[in-house]
């Protein structure tokens, strides 16, 4: 169903169409276990079973409605301890693609794609290890386009923010292109000005609010660590968080 994406120089050159999956992820990994594969592949699926999100929340979605996909990157020019800057760049590729049509999306940390106060976006990055080095990066993305109704209040779709439906290989064309280009500044070691604007796009960035890890508490998102560790100042001081260990509230 899908053909490969006309503008980019090597992401989704390769493109691997199931109809159905239980993951794509899942897939991807199964095939780097069986032989190399080219950088820059593309598993896709119109309908994924048993998507996983982070720390392996589900991720449903409508059949045929959205994008389901896995690429799979060579990021060998990272170490393991910088392996968060490819959370950067897979998320500001999604925000600035979902930007070009209507403004308004952000980056909620470490890599959910929210429009105000609902996700449209769910991410999960999957890193293959060697020695100290990070040989293949599994990139899971399921992208809300077309569907118009969720199971919960906080998940939206492109077609509910903009009244419009959306071709799903354009869509995916598109989504490409800024993807690689973000991919590409990466590999050029611009990490500054990565950095700054993942946190120019960051979800709550500089406002007050209410956040939860063993206690609720007010705080200010203020940064990420070199790491990408969530930085919050509180009247008790600065905190830092990994995956799962804070909760928004309100």
């Amino acid at each position: 169903m899908y053909k490969i994406p006309a503008k980019t120089l090597f992401l989704g050159k390769k493109v691997i169409f199931l109809p159905t999956c239980h993951s794509t992820n899942d897939e991807a990994a199964h095939l780097l276990e069986k032989h190399p594969v080219m950088e820059g592949t593309i598993v896709i699926t119109n309908n994924q079973t048993a998507g996983k999100g982070q720390r392996g929340n589900a991720w449903l979605t409508e059949p045929g409605k959205n994008l389901t996909f896995t690429l799979v990157l060579k990021p060998n020019f990272l170490s393991i301890v910088q392996q968060f800057n490819l959370n950067i760049v897979i998320s500001l590729g999604i925000v600035d693609y979902l930007n070009s049509i209507r403004k308004g999306f952000q980056v909620k940390w470490p890599n959910d794609i929210y429009y105000k106060e609902q996700k449209i976006c769910g991410v999960l990055i999957q890193n293959v290890l060697k020695s100290n080095r990070i040989e293949y990066t599994i990139v899971g993305i399921g992208l809300n386009v077309n569907q118009l109704k969720f199971p919960e209040e906080k998940a939206v779709s492109l077609a509910q923010v903009t009244g419009e439906i959306y071709d799903l290989q354009m869509a995916l064309n598109s989504l490409c292109e800024y993807l690689e280009k973000q991919y590409m500044q990466l590999k050029r070691g611009e990490l500054d000005a990565l950095r700054n604007e993942y946190l120019n796009n960051m979800y709550r960035f500089g406002e007050d609010h209410l956040y939860k890890d063993k206690e609720v508490f007010q705080g200010r998102i203020t940064g990420i660590s070199e790491h990408g560790l969530l930085e919050i100042e509180t009247y008790k001081g600065l905190r830092k968080y990994n995956f799962k260990e804070v909760e928004f509230l309100s």
